[in-house]
């Protein structure tokens, strides 16, 4: 009997540093920053966006889950503003302003100890709002689609707190806005985003 008991405290103990160790091995990998970032992003191609408006420019934040080994979450924010480019295709309204968050996953590939690269898949959403010319309120519009891209991200310290990151992103924007015509229809809700960014990442 009390073999047995000391073949399940043993047991027990085991499992126990077992698990232990798999949580520390958990917990380590786990770090967050934070990327306070400028972006310019254009609309290349045949689109009501590109055609209309000039250079969307912005300003925001990323917030960064390193979650296990080089794989992990990301949500970043930025808030544009973009000046019109042909008013006769913008009509009624005037230079918008656009909310737009990207929700992604990345994966990090180590090349140096003081530079990596992180490759991003994931989805954005987008809130454009174009004031009336004649004073009488705003145009709204909410749209969402696909985004993949890349951060070149140089490590400034011996820590690895503190990084410039580099990054360029494509953006697919498809608005509600129907048509009879689809090829109207295509013009003026879908959308290629090309960005490029600078960032000050902390990492704590």
């Amino acid at each position: 009997m009390i073999k047995k008991w000391i073949l399940l405290f043993i047991l027990l103990g085991s499992i126990t540093t077992s698990a232990q160790r798999r949580k520390n091995s958990w917990t380590e990998k786990v770090t967050f920053s934070a990327d306070p970032h400028v972006k310019v992003m254009t609309s290349p191609g045949n689109n009501f966006l590109g055609d209309a408006f000039d250079y969307f420019y912005g300003f925001g934040i990323g917030l960064n889950a390193n979650l296990y080994r080089n794989f992990g979450l990301g949500v970043e924010y930025t808030y544009f503003l973009a000046n019109i480019k042909k008013p006769e295709l913008s009509g009624y309204l005037g230079a918008p302003s656009m909310n737009n968050f990207d929700w992604y996953l990345f994966h990090k590939d180590k090349i140096t100890e003081e530079f990596f690269v992180e490759e991003v898949l994931g989805y954005s959403t987008y809130r454009m709002k174009s004031p009336f010319l004649d004073g009488s309120g705003k145009f709204s519009e909410g749209n969402g689609g696909l985004n993949f891209g890349a951060k070149a991200v140089l490590v400034l310290d011996a820590e690895g707190i503190q990084a410039f990151v580099f990054g360029a992103k494509l953006n697919f924007y498809h608005s509600k806005i129907g048509n009879q015509n689809p090829d109207i229809e295509n013009y003026y809700s879908k959308a290629t985003l090309l960005s490029f960014s600078l960032a000050y990442r902390f990492t704590f």
